[in-house]
């Protein structure tokens, strides 16, 4: 049977009720390293080789990338969510391999609001076996219509779990001795994303002006200079007493990924409409309230940290409930008096923080290793009966013991990437202010290639794909005519003035 042998004496992780071991499988991660800046997509993708009892190897892919791994030395294969599936972020030669690969095949989601049939596609096309959904269990079926993925099993999980340095941090403050009194970072999210994504500013806009006006110490924003990466986010979170905080997700599906052209639509047809009159026209419609209300990752770090929840009033995936685990907000912001009056009393802050540090970290059961175990026996589960169904094979241990057959572009640890450099607060050396020259103005030119080059990021993939023959055969030639000219203008200058 495959994958009897345990590799240079590893333990295999047993099956419940003391029977025989479990098999170790090798389990090949395919992830999108430049997506790892983020604390939560790191700590998902970090979790499957800190915690699996299975052999993991991180693979980076993008649609750019050629793909070289020997899928033969594998018994799955797995997809996180952070290579983009619906976006088409797979390669040609990828794609082609991973359908004939005849292991366990897994794919892990999230954002399935966009591009849902693409979506569908992927899980068609490349004969994906078990699929890692965050749409609650009870509405897989509305989604993924049961007649059309017979053979696939979709298991419902978080968007996110307790990371364990953070569940294991002791050394903060009480909330009661915080100086902040609420702390918040949120985004401006596109109107596709409906009323949820929509409550990420509102909230920070309710509570902030509640602030000014009171004069009450508090760090709340929404633009995108002031988000806060990597290691810096914890500290900023335990600085606080309280964090802001609404539900995830989106309860508007994007089908066909033409919901942002039709918003643009719209609006170019009625140029003095406002953000609200797009919304109310054109997304409202397709709200589906309640399908896809999500807890964030953030609720369990700010829990984790000691840090009070304050919450527009919602389910929270039944993670976490009003006035035992955080304080609810209306969404009108009528209670934000009483919201900020028990904020203020240091006993009630500090009971708050305990029990719900108690309830959701210290139980374990939002853990990445109970994740993590949980994940191991479904893979296991699928395996059997992708092994049932097919001939005997030998071990593909042998393959990888003792270092021989290692694929050289995989890691046994997955890539962390540094947040992006706009994102960096740079601090000075010292407090003493240093002389910098004042920078050169950038040329016409230069801010013009500047935008374009801005817009063209901003545009989704399918968008990038429909234009790049566009761009490569006509736009690139142009500018880069115009580049000649602007040279050619220059050098006569430069040669005129040294005649002169």
């Amino acid at each position: 049977m495959l994958n009897e042998t345990v590799m240079n004496g590893a333990q295999a992780s047993c099956t419940p009720g003391g029977g025989d071991a479990a098999p170790e499988l090798n389990v090949l991660l395919l992830y999108h390293s430049r997506q790892t800046f983020t604390n939560t997509v790191f700590e998902h993708v970090d979790a499957f080789a800190r915690f699996s009892s299975h052999r993991y190897f991180f693979c980076h892919h993008d649609e750019s990338d050629p793909f070289l791994v020997d899928l033969s030395k594998f018994d799955a294969v797995v997809i996180h969510y952070c290579l983009r599936m619906p976006m088409d972020q797979v390669s040609a030669q990828a794609a082609q391999r991973l359908a004939a690969f005849e292991g366990t095949k897994v794919l892990f989601l999230q954002d399935e609001y966009e591009s849902t049939y693409r979506t569908w596609h992927w899980i068609e096309r490349l004969g994906i076996d078990l699929v890692f959904t965050v749409v609650p269990q009870p509405h897989v079926a509305r989604i993924y219509p049961p007649e059309r993925f017979p053979r696939t099993r979709f298991v419902s999980n978080l968007t996110g779990y307790v990371p364990e340095a953070v569940a294991e941090a002791r050394a903060v403050l009480p909330p009661s001795q915080r100086s902040t009194l609420v702390g918040y970072r949120g985004r401006h999210l596109p109107l596709i994303y409906g009323a949820l994504g929509r409550e990420k500013v509102g909230v920070g806009l309710l509570v902030r002006a509640y602030c000014e006006r009171h004069g009450l110490p508090h760090d709340i924003e929404w633009r995108e200079e002031a988000r806060i990466y990597g290691e810096a986010w914890y500290p900023f979170v335990a600085s606080c007493r309280a964090m802001l905080g609404s539900e995830s997700g989106a309860n508007v599906f994007d089908w066909d990924g033409t919901l942002r052209s039709r918003i643009a639509t719209w609006l170019a047809e009625h140029p003095d409409a406002t953000e609200d009159e797009a919304y109310q026209t054109v997304v409202r419609p397709l709200e589906m309230p309640g399908l896809m209300n999500q807890v964030s990752p953030r609720i369990f770090e700010a829990i984790a940290l000691r840090t009070v929840l304050v919450l527009f009033e919602g389910s929270y995936s039944g993670v976490v409930e009003p006035w035992t685990h955080y304080i609810p907000l209306r969404k009108d912001g009528s209670n934000l008096d009483e919201v900020f009056r028990l904020l203020q009393d240091g006993d009630f802050v500090d009971a708050m923080s305990e029990r719900a540090w108690r309830d959701v970290i210290g139980s374990g059961r939002y853990a990445y290793s109970a994740f993590i175990r949980m994940v191991d026996q479904e893979l296991l589960a699928c395996h059997a009966a992708s092994l049932a169904a097919r001939a005997p094979e030998g071990s593909r241990h042998a393959l990888l013991q003792g270092g021989q057959g290692h694929p050289t572009d995989l890691t046994t640890l997955p890539i962390r990437c540094p947040p992006p450099v706009a994102a960096v607060p740079v601090e000075p050396p010292n407090p003493e202010p240093i002389p910098v020259a004042p920078a050169e103005p950038l040329s016409r030119w230069n801010r013009l290639r500047q935008a374009a080059v801005l817009v063209w990021s901003c545009l989704p993939r399918p968008a990038q794909n429909a234009l790049r023959p566009i761009v490569n055969g006509v736009l690139r030639p142009m500018a880069r005519a115009l580049h000649r000219r602007r040279r050619d203008r220059l050098q006569r200058r430069r040669t005129t003035a040294a005649h002169k």
